[in-house]
C-alpha cells in the first residue's frame, strides 16, 4: 500500500512540473505568435468578416460596457458585425418599472450604430423558454432571415467579455487556413482596484489560468501537429488530445454549425470542441484572451461547473453523433478522443480523493520526503510560475479602443498558499452535479442548470456605462 501511495505521489509531482513547463512553453508561444500575427496582418480593407453573437439574459450590468468595446473594435474592423439575442421570458422576470436586457441593448445598438454611422448593431429576441444555447440557435437562424451576415465565420462572446484589441489581425491570420473553429482563450479577471477576493477564490484565479494556458492553449497547438494524415498514424490518434470549445471567444466557421447539429444544451460550447475533434476538423487557437468576470464566490462556481460536468458527461452522446457522420479520423481514433474525455471528467472528480488518501497514508506512515516533494512542486513552484505568467498576459492585454486601465492580480500570498487544494474546490462542480443528478431522480423532477449572474465588475467604466436600466 506504501507503495502505492508512493508512485501516487510521484505521479502527481510529475503532473505538477509537466502542467509547469506546460504553461510556460504556451506563454512562450503565445507571445511568439502574437508578434507574427501583428507584423503578417492584412490590411484594413482585406480584412475577413466576422459576425459576433452575444446570449444576453438579465446583463444590464455588463453589456453596456461589453458593446462599447465591440464598437472602438468595430470602429476600425469594417467588416464587424455584432448580434445580441436577448431571451423574452426577462419581461416577465423584471420587476416594473427596471428596463429589460432587450431594451437596454436596442438603445446601445442605435447610440453606437449612429456614431459608427452604420448598421454594426442588431439586436433580436427569442421567444422561447430554452438556456443559452437555444438563444445561440436562434441567433444563427435569424442571420440568413433578419440580419446580413458578415463574412463565414460566427463568434460567440460572453455578455460580459472584453476582447483584445488584436482580435482583428490575429484571427485574419488564423482564418486564412480555413480551420472549422477558432477559439480566443478566455481569462478571468478583474479591473485594478475591482471585484474583492476571498483566498480560496484568489487560489482559483491562479487555477482558471493555468487551465487556460496549460491546458486548453496547448491541446488545440498539440492537436494541430497531430491533424490527420499525419504519419506514423498510430503515435499521431495516440497523441491527438480531445478539444473541448470555450464559450466565451468560441469562433465557427458557419458552415459547420450545422454539422455538428448546432449548439447543445445545457451546455453549449464543450460540445462544438469535441465534435469537430472527433471529426478531425482542423480548429486554431487566437494567441491572445478575452477577459471575463471572475466567479465570485466559491458556491457560484461550483454551481457553473457542475453544468460543464454535465456536458463532459454527454461525451458518449458526441461520440454517437460524430461516429455516425463523416470523419477523418479512424473508429479507434475518435474512441480514444471519448475516451480521454470521460477520464478527464473521472480525474477531475476523482482525482482530488484518491490523491488525498495517498497523502494521508504517507502522512500516518511517516513517508514526508515524497509529501514534501509533491507539495514543493504543486504548492510552491507551480503557482509561483502561475502567478508570474498570470501577470505578464495581463500587462500585455491590450484594450480596444482609447480605454485605458489594468487588470488586478489576486494578493500573491493569498493566491499562493490556496492554490494547492483547487482541484478539490473545483471538483465540487461534478460532486454537486451527482447530487443534484440523484435528487432529480428521487423527485421525478428535471434536472435544471441556473445561469451565473454578473455583478459589473468586469472593465473599467465607459460611456456605455451611463445607459444602465
Amino acid at each position: 500500500m506504501i507503495r502505492v501511495s508512493r508512485l501516487l505521489a510521484a505521479a502527481y509531482t510529475a503532473r505538477s512540473l509537466f502542467m509547469t513547463v506546460s504553461m510556460a512553453l504556451s506563454y512562450r508561444s503565445l507571445r511568439s505568435e502574437a508578434d507574427r500575427a501583428e507584423h503578417e496582418h492584412a490590411p484594413l480593407s482585406e480584412a475577413p468578416g466576422l459576425t459576433v453573437i452575444i446570449p444576453a439574459l438579465r446583463e444590464q450590468a455588463v453589456i453596456p460596457r461589453s458593446l462599447a468595446h465591440f464598437a472602438d473594435l468595430a470602429a476600425q474592423w469594417p467588416q464587424l458585425s455584432v448580434l445580441v439575442v436577448t431571451a423574452a421570458r426577462e419581461a416577465a422576470e423584471t420587476p416594473s418599472g427596471r428596463q429589460t436586457t432587450e431594451d437596454l441593448c436596442r438603445d446601445l445598438a442605435q447610440k453606437h450604430n449612429d456614431l459608427l454611422a452604420r448598421e454594426v448593431f442588431h439586436v433580436v429576441s427569442y421567444p422561447g423558454q430554452g438556456r443559452r444555447a437555444s438563444q445561440l440557435n436562434h441567433a444563427v437562424a435569424a442571420l440568413d432571415k433578419l440580419v446580413p451576415p458578415a463574412g463565414d465565420y460566427v463568434a460567440v462572446f460572453d455578455a460580459d467579455a472584453v476582447p483584445d484589441a488584436r482580435l482583428r489581425a490575429q484571427f485574419a491570420h488564423a482564418a486564412t487556413g480555413r480551420p472549422a473553429m477558432i477559439q480566443q482563450p478566455m481569462l478571468s479577471a478583474f479591473p485594478s482596484g475591482g471585484g474583492r477576493r476571498s483566498a480560496v477564490m484568489s487560489g482559483q484565479d491562479l487555477a482558471a489560468f493555468r487551465r487556460t494556458l496549460g491546458i486548453e492553449y496547448r491541446r488545440i497547438k498539440v492537436a494541430r501537429r497531430c491533424a490527420p494524415g499525419q504519419s506514423p498514424r498510430l503515435l499521431t490518434a495516440l497523441a491527438r488530445p480531445m478539444v473541448y470549445g470555450v464559450g466565451s471567444g468560441l469562433i465557427l466557421r458557419r458552415d459547420k454549425i450545422e454539422d455538428i447539429g448546432y449548439f447543445q444544451e445545457p451546455h453549449d460550447d464543450l460540445a462544438v470542441g469535441h465534435r469537430l475533434s472527433m471529426a478531425g476538423e482542423p480548429i486554431a487557437v487566437l494567441p491572445s484572451v478575452n477577459i471575463v468576470e471572475p466567479y465570485q464566490s466559491v458556491a457560484d462556481m461550483a454551481r457553473a461547473f457542475s453544468s460543464v460536468a454535465f456536458a463532459n458527461a454527454a461525451t458518449r452522446h458526441d461520440y454517437r453523433f460524430a461516429a455516425a457522420r463523416p470523419t477523418q479520423l479512424s473508429r479507434t481514433g475518435q474512441r480514444l478522443l471519448a475516451a480521454r474525455a470521460l477520464a478527464d471528467g473521472a480525474a477531475w472528480a476523482l482525482g482530488p480523493v484518491v490523491v488525498t488518501a495517498a497523502a494521508a497514508h504517507l502522512a500516518a506512515r511517516r513517508q514526508f520526503t515524497p509529501l514534501a516533494t509533491a507539495a514543493l512542486a504543486a504548492g510552491i513552484i507551480e503557482p509561483v510560475v502561475a502567478y508570474r505568467l498570470r501577470g505578464r498576459l495581463l500587462e500585455d492585454f491590450r484594450m480596444p479602443g482609447h480605454a485605458g486601465g489594468s487588470w488586478q492580480q489576486p494578493h500573491p500570498v493569498a493566491a499562493i498558499a490556496t492554490f494547492l487544494p483547487q482541484p478539490a474546490v473545483s471538483a465540487l462542480g461534478p460532486w454537486l452535479l451527482a447530487l443534484r443528478g440523484s435528487a432529480a431522480k428521487l423527485t421525478g423532477r428535471n434536472l435544471r442548470f441556473t445561469k451565473t449572474e454578473h455583478l459589473g465588475e468586469i472593465a473599467p467604466e465607459t460611456q456605455g456605462g451611463t445607459f444602465h436600466g
